[in-house]
């Protein structure tokens, strides 16, 4: 859930869609072919102010570039036929904002962020969240219902509207401080719905969903490479990783929304923020490979190490692409 609430929110979360650099999932990915589309359409509208002349053919292309940056949302006839209907009209000083003002480009972005946000709750769940919680279907149904809120919140409320130009630093404060009083009722709402203890058992396990969904991906990229995990590994292993990261305490940990400060958004995630929340992620990463060598055979661990090492990488572009386009213009 902190994946989706971000990120869509740093996004894919986007920054944050959160999960920002860890949890960037199936919005970071959306997020980083954005980011890179962005570079493209930014390249193209600067030689369209040089060569007017040639407007016409840079039009185009700033068309096919859009259409990449929401690839995974649409088919491609779809996107052509939304585009189509587009105003010919882009403003090339602000290309992010003219985009995400499109009302067609908003409501493909609005479904792949409720998609998003659906598919991390339902992660949750398939992970065993309300047999841990030991919750009926009632409740379970109740809790899913919160937790969506939770995450299509800050997209469609603070995200979206922020990356189309309609919060800026002059109601940034306003509406900032309303996005966390409504995350704090949210809250409210669940610690109802749970009790003391059982929301103090969700938040473990929300916080350390991200190790499950890891673990899944090096399971799977260990049985590719002919190097299974027994299931004992695989045990040993998600301990490991559970309690190295519930354990390991942040300076700026951006993968939490009630860490970050929604009054001062850019203050987030300056570049000295991100580098200092990468360091952190590196000696994370760090302590859990050097208990992992106990229980993985030489071969694993060298993959393992590798994995986490691209995971890691893949996490800095994404904060970085991402910060690029949604950062002060």
């Amino acid at each position: 859930m902190k994946n989706s609430i971000l990120v869509l929110s740093i996004a894919v979360t986007l920054l944050c869609g959160f999960l920002l650099i860890q949890k960037n999932r199936q919005m970071e990915a959306a997020l980083a072919r954005a980011a890179a589309a962005e570079n493209k359409r930014e390249a193209i509208a600067s030689e369209a102010a040089q060569q007017q002349k040639r407007n016409k053919d840079l039009r185009a292309q700033l068309r096919e570039s859009r259409a990449e940056s929401i690839e995974s949302a649409a088919s491609a006839q779809e996107l052509q036929r939304r585009l189509a209907a587009m105003p010919p009209a882009v403003d090339p000083t602000n290309p992010v904002s003219a985009l995400f003002r499109d009302q067609a480009m908003r409501e493909v972005m609005k479904a792949e962020a409720r998609d998003g946000v659906a598919r991390s709750v339902n992660a949750l769940f398939k992970s065993g969240l309300a047999s841990q919680l030991h919750l009926n279907d009632t409740q379970s149904d109740a809790l899913k219902q919160l937790l969506t809120q939770k995450g299509s919140l800050m997209w469609e409320q603070f995200l979206l509207p922020m990356m189309a130009g309609e919060i800026d630093e002059s109601n940034m404060a306003a509406t900032g401080k309303n996005i966390r009083q409504t995350l704090e009722d949210n809250a409210a709402q669940i610690r109802s719905l749970l009790g003391d203890d059982g929301y103090n058992a969700y938040q473990w396990f929300d916080k350390t969903q991200p190790e499950r969904e890891r673990l899944d991906k090096f399971t799977q990229q260990f049985a590719g490479a002919g190097q299974a995990l027994s299931d004992d590994q695989r045990s040993q292993l998600q301990g490991i990783m559970t309690e190295e990261h519930t354990n390991f305490q942040f300076q700026h940990d951006l993968g939490d929304p009630f860490q970050l400060d929604y009054e001062h958004w850019y203050d987030n995630f300056t570049p000295e923020k991100i580098d200092a929340y990468s360091a952190e992620m590196e000696q994370l990463n760090g302590r859990i490979w050097q208990r992992a060598q106990t229980v993985l055979t030489p071969e694993q661990a060298a993959s393992f190490k590798e994995f986490m090492e691209q995971q890691l990488q893949q996490g800095r572009f994404t904060a970085r692409m991402t910060t690029a386009m949604m950062g002060k213009k």
